[in-house]
């Protein structure tokens, strides 16, 4: 995997370097048909990186502290929420978006974390609505917990993405974008 703050290749196809990013970003190109560029592509694969790893610390929070501290499936949603939003944050700005505008860098940080927390407010509601169905086995309510979180995410998951890629993480227009002979 390439540092964290390395930005993303420019060119169609992705890089050449033997790392398994580029492996995994040449399978996915080639299954989309050559459609997408390669950084977009590559991008997506960071994105979905990213989003296991902040999947995985919000799902390991989510059941630690349900099981040990019964303070509630809502609340427990949204600290597993919030613990997984830490490293989402960063490995988003700093590894998927690297060469995102840093011209406003106070609003990029306020639609970030008012995305994650409106994630957060229909994480957890959603996972407390099965919370608070009765079950027979504390067991089968921490997998059915579980699930209908990981359900929600991935819904959410599309969203944050369209909205990372389109409104809070812009890359700036790079003039080698742009053919010579088009008006200004």
């Amino acid at each position: 995997m390439t540092a964290l703050h390395e930005p993303l290749a420019d060119t169609e196809a992705p890089r050449s370097a033997g790392t398994r990013e580029s492996a995994v970003v040449a399978l996915v190109t080639r299954m989309l048909g050559g459609a997408a560029k390669g950084r977009d592509v590559q991008r997506l694969v960071r994105y979905a990186v990213t989003s296991l790893v902040a999947l995985a610390v919000s799902e390991l929070c989510l059941v630690v502290v349900d099981a040990d501290t019964g303070m509630g499936a809502i609340l427990a949603a949204f600290v597993a929420n919030l613990a997984g939003t830490i490293p989402s944050y960063l490995m988003s700005r700093y590894w998927i978006w690297s060469e995102a505008d840093r011209s406003r860098p106070a609003r990029q940080v306020m639609l970030y974390w008012l995305t994650s927390l409106v994630s957060m407010v229909i994480s957890s509601v959603s996972t407390g609505a099965i919370s608070d169905a009765d079950h027979a086995h504390h067991v089968l309510k921490l997998l059915l917990l579980g699930a209908v979180y990981l359900f929600v995410s991935l819904i959410l998951w599309v969203a944050k993405y369209i909205a990372y890629q389109t409104v809070i993480f812009q890359t700036p227009q790079l003039l080698d974008d742009t053919p010579a002979d088009s008006p200004a």
